[in-house]
């Protein structure tokens, strides 16, 4: 009987990711280390591959026995928020497709290549899809974006008070800020707050929730 690919919920790639971080990362570290998570707690080889997003448009690439993370070498040492990213998202594919890749009938990168050409556009659609929430719920995990939002939008209260909320557009500008402390491209980041609904609970401090109160 042939497995087929799993269709996931953001919410359940959600409690993947938590179970990963409980694992992992237990006493909640950031920036998450997933680099060495992949390396030595798992024992994954990660192999730099020249040219792999020229010749073959990957960034990434899960070996099917899951022994090895081929990376694009010119990534992995120029790009290292993308290198973080495509381990992470590889890793995905790892914890969410792991039934149906012992599956598949591939070998090498080639073999690779002729099989995702061979099936679905919705089923790699949804393969990408999963990794790349498992990849942005792990490197920003939501309690943590929801706190560093917090003091990102506190710094800038006064500039900002005259407004009753935060335009997307300027979520967006403060997410290049907040990316630096979770070490991902800000697009991650400014997709994590939409995902996660930050904008309607994070919002600026009115004017008179600052002023102290009457004397006593």
């Amino acid at each position: 009987m042939t497995t087929r690919l799993p269709y996931l919920t953001y919410e359940d790639v959600r409690c993947r990711a938590r179970k990963f971080l409980g694992e992992f990362n237990p006493d909640g570290d950031l920036p998450i280390d997933i680099e060495r998570i992949a390396d030595v707690k798992m024992g994954l080889n990660i192999v730099p591959f020249p040219n792999l997003w020229r010749d073959w448009q990957l960034s990434g690439f899960l070996l099917r026995d899951r022994s090895e993370i081929w990376v694009d070498e010119y990534q992995a040492d120029q790009f290292p928020q993308k290198y973080r990213f495509t381990l992470a998202h590889e890793l995905g594919h790892y914890f969410l497709h792991d039934n149906f890749l012992e599956q598949v009938p591939y070998a090498s990168l080639e073999e690779y290549i002729a099989w995702r050409m061979s099936i679905r556009a919705d089923d790699i659609g949804w393969m990408e899809t999963h990794a790349n929430w498992f990849a942005g719920l792990v490197l920003v995990p939501g309690d943590a974006l929801e706190r560093v939002c917090r003091d990102t939008v506190a710094k800038y209260t006064e500039m900002f008070r005259e407004m009753g909320e935060i335009p997307s557009d300027v979520w967006a500008f403060l997410s290049n800020e907040i990316s630096d402390f979770f070490e991902v491209n800000p697009l991650v980041v400014e997709r994590s707050i939409d995902k996660e609904g930050i904008p309607e609970r994070v919002t600026i401090p009115h004017a008179e929730n600052s002023k102290p109160g009457p004397s006593q």
